[in-house]
């Protein structure tokens, strides 16, 4: 087969969405020895594909063109130029009218445009209003990354149950416990916070619900004696945010609460295995991959009790009402000061995590692949 994917996430910043394409497409290289591929992106990428049967097919003279544009108009001259069998588009957008000889799969990491519209920046919304939904319509396979993302789509888009198959996200092996002193002094050396904290991992946008987790350690901070630092480690946005607004009216200061940016994958291990807890008080998710991530390292986990959030942690995390943070603030205690249930959460996390696998994840893509085309010569 010849197979084309949507590489534009590739050359963004590395939110979720982008993790997980460049991990799946990783593994692809490495277990499919027959299939051809070709990487669309109207920007170069790093990822490294020395297989001969993968391609980069890269046109940045469009490079001004949003990706999800780009992949409408000079991508799908591309795509239609290499005649590929199939075409897996990765994050929600199909090039739309590709005839029928082409094979269409989407993948859909969440349906937030749907369910929390309010929480996206206009663009984003506009283009998901526009194109997901008729991007929905013309997949033969939608590739769903959870069983509530797969719930949504057939009870919010009226999708098939059957035309929706469920492939989780995986975790690196870069994620595993490291000595927590260590990774506490690493961690404080190289972006200036306490070494001891509470930590957040995610782009910094109101679906994060990072306010909620604020107003926790404002509680925690009145209440007693609490000298943990809340670090946030999320993509751009802070001082505009919510998030940093609502800093004050807890009671807190920018000592209390630490915005660290952008932080790259290489720290992440360490910035999760040193914090005492780890919190996710997200009001939606598709997946939600640093709860894996976290439970890889060996962190008790504090989470929302929405969306794929309970699927995902199961019993290996406390999980509370997102919109409570005397709930939070409550959980956050338990899992540091319950010696029995802290060790047991930790233990559960990094059993449970291991279930999510990369490896299995692009077998299963490709699996999709091959029940969808039958080989045909070129």
């Amino acid at each position: 087969m010849r197979i084309g994917i949507d590489a534009c996430a590739l050359s963004t910043w590395r939110a979720g969405t982008t993790r997980a394409v460049e991990n799946v497409v990783r593994e692809l290289v490495r277990v499919d020895e027959h299939n051809e591929y070709f990487l669309y992106s109207n920007h170069d990428f790093a990822l490294p594909v020395e297989n001969g049967r993968w391609q980069k097919r890269i046109d940045s003279r469009f490079g001004f063109l949003p990706g999800a544009i780009w992949i409408q108009t000079r991508g799908k001259k591309m795509i239609l130029g290499d005649r590929v069998n199939a075409f897996w588009a990765t994050a929600h957008i199909l090039p739309l009218g590709l005839p029928p000889a082409i094979r269409k799969v989407l993948t859909v990491h969440d349906v937030v445009w749907v369910r929390y519209p309010e929480t996206m920046a206009t663009y984003t919304r506009m283009v998901h209003r526009l194109l997901a939904g008729r991007s929905v319509g013309e997949a033969e396979t939608i590739i769903a990354a959870s069983e509530s993302t797969k719930r949504d789509l057939v009870a919010l888009l009226n999708v098939p149950a059957h035309k929706v198959k469920t492939i989780y996200h995986g975790v690196s092996s870069l994620f595993r416990p490291h000595d927590v002193v260590v990774a506490r002094k690493y961690i404080a050396a190289k972006y200036g916070v306490s070494e001891t904290y509470i930590c957040a991992v995610g782009t910094v946008e109101p679906r994060k619900n990072l306010s909620t987790l604020v107003e926790a350690v404002g509680i925690l901070r009145k209440r007693a004696y609490f000298p943990f630092q809340l670090v946030i480690a999320g993509g751009k946005g802070w001082k505009n945010s919510g998030v940093h607004r609502s800093v004050a009216r807890a009671g807190l200061s920018e000592d209390d609460v630490k915005s660290l940016g952008f932080v790259p994958e290489e720290d992440l291990p360490l910035l999760y295995s040193g914090a005492s807890v780890f919190v996710f008080p997200s009001i939606y998710e598709g997946f939600g991959l640093p709860l894996v991530e976290a439970m890889a390292c060996g962190v008790p986990i504090v989470a929302s009790d929405v969306s794929s959030i309970p699927e995902v942690v199961l019993d290996a995390g406390l999980l509370v009402p997102p919109h409570e943070p005397e709930a939070f603030a409550e959980a956050i205690l338990r899992a540091m000061n319950d010696c029995n249930l802290r060790s047991s959460l930790i233990t559960k996390g990094i059993e449970r995590a291991r279930l999510f696998r990369w490896d299995k994840a692009a077998r299963e893509v490709l699996q999709v692949f091959n029940q969808l085309v039958s080989p045909r010569k070129i």
